[in-house]
């Protein structure tokens, strides 16, 4: 007897909140195509028309699920517009999105990989300002219903990529790209771009922070300190505090190795 299949997953990234129907208009629209599609909210409080934030987020979504899941990520400034949408095929995933930057740090960071303009339409006009729900939601669902991605696109070399990369080897500055809920300021500094890290320290917003430590735990409470986070990056955190409010961290800021 053969295993029986398991549903396809699909992951669902937005800024639309959770205080409107927005999102179960979307899921909606999924289950109509794939009844089975297990549905999981990466989350949906990426601040409005944030594309830097969701495209950080994003990354961490492909990242943390198996090959073979679609990601869907709506923050969609430009709805409306001849803006392109997109199909990408990441990491042995497929992501759904506007064609405005969303891909990014995924395509440098578990990319680049090869990408697609979404030309299905539904046979209905969509509306102008929901192609998450009436566009994105269904072509997400056919995917993961193992429509071909070929059924569906338009191969394409030039997807939109916003301003923003990991830092080169050997990496001597770079800059805060996402704060998260706890205050931590995430860089783009990854691990591997820097010479062993035993001798070098870490200065932001005029503070000199000292040496690499393993653990928030490392320092006294209400300390700063720099570590690398859970995605291999270098983060800037408080103990028991928010680095954010604390050192008036912002994105954008510039971090110093020395």
């Amino acid at each position: 007897m053969s295993p029986k299949p398991k549903p396809p997953i699909i992951t669902l990234t937005s800024d639309f909140g959770l205080s409107d129907a927005y999102v179960a208009a979307m899921k909606g629209a999924i289950l109509r195509h794939c009844p089975i599609a297990v549905l999981v909210d990466v989350t949906h409080n990426v601040p409005p028309q944030d594309v830097l934030c969701g495209s950080i987020t994003l990354e961490r979504a492909i990242d943390g699920f198996g090959p073979g899941t679609v990601h869907l990520a709506v923050v969609d400034p430009a709805v409306g517009s001849k803006r392109r949408i997109l199909v990408a095929q990441i990491h042995n995933s497929l992501v759904v999105c506007p064609d405005n930057g969303l891909i990014t740090w995924s395509w440098h960071r578990l990319g680049p990989g090869r990408v697609g303009e979404l030309i299905w339409r539904p046979k209905a006009k969509p509306s102008d300002t929901f192609h998450g729900r009436d566009i994105m939601a269904p072509a997400a669902a056919m995917l993961a219903s193992g429509t071909p991605v070929a059924d569906l696109i338009r191969p394409i070399n030039d997807p939109v990529l916003i301003d923003i990369a990991p830092s080169k080897f050997p990496a001597k500055s770079g800059r805060i790209i996402h704060i998260d809920y706890f205050g931590n300021a995430t860089t783009n500094i990854a691990r591997e771009s820097l010479r062993s890290i035993t001798r070098l320290t870490v200065r932001v917003a005029r503070k000199r922070l000292g040496r690499f430590k393993r653990t928030y735990f490392d320092v006294a409470p209400g300390s700063p300190l720099a570590l690398f986070g859970s995605s291999g990056l270098v983060e800037i955190a408080v103990r028991d505090g928010s680095a954010a409010k604390q050192l008036g961290l912002r994105v954008g800021d510039p971090v110093v190795i020395q």
